[in-house]
């Protein structure tokens, strides 16, 4: 499964490319929204992780160039006590108005996206 994280911040990462990477994804990580435009041009991405708030523009920009595409998108956004998950793209085809995700579902989620469930620890 091909990967995409979006952020200004790849610490903000850290623990869900760990998870990713156990479940044998390949990860590419960009730090702008200009970034992420160039690599979904030329990459075929199943999954894309940003933060709502990129450093040149709001990630939310991402769902107009994936939409039809076979991507899933969530997009994360910091909350009081933590951040929440909001899923916008489920296979390229749209989902906005889903529950938003804590991270501890967002495990879940992404399993089932995977089709696995290979992994000991869950996501917190």
């Amino acid at each position: 499964m091909m990967v995409l994280l979006v952020g200004g911040n790849p610490e903000g990462f850290l623990e869900v490319l760990s998870w990713l990477y156990k479940t044998g994804c390949r990860c590419h990580f960009a730090t702008s929204f200009e970034d992420a435009c160039r690599l979904i041009s030329c990459t075929t991405f199943d999954l894309v992780l940003g933060q709502y708030h990129s450093p040149d523009r709001t990630a939310f920009s991402l769902y107009e160039w994936l939409a039809g595409s076979q991507a899933t998108l969530f997009l994360s956004k910091q909350v009081e006590g933590g951040c929440v998950w909001l899923p916008l793209l489920e296979s390229g085809k749209s989902c906005i108005g889903a529950p938003m995700l804590r991270p501890c579902n967002l495990a879940e989620a992404l399993e089932k996206l995977l089709g696995t469930r290979a992994l000991n620890a869950p996501l917190s």
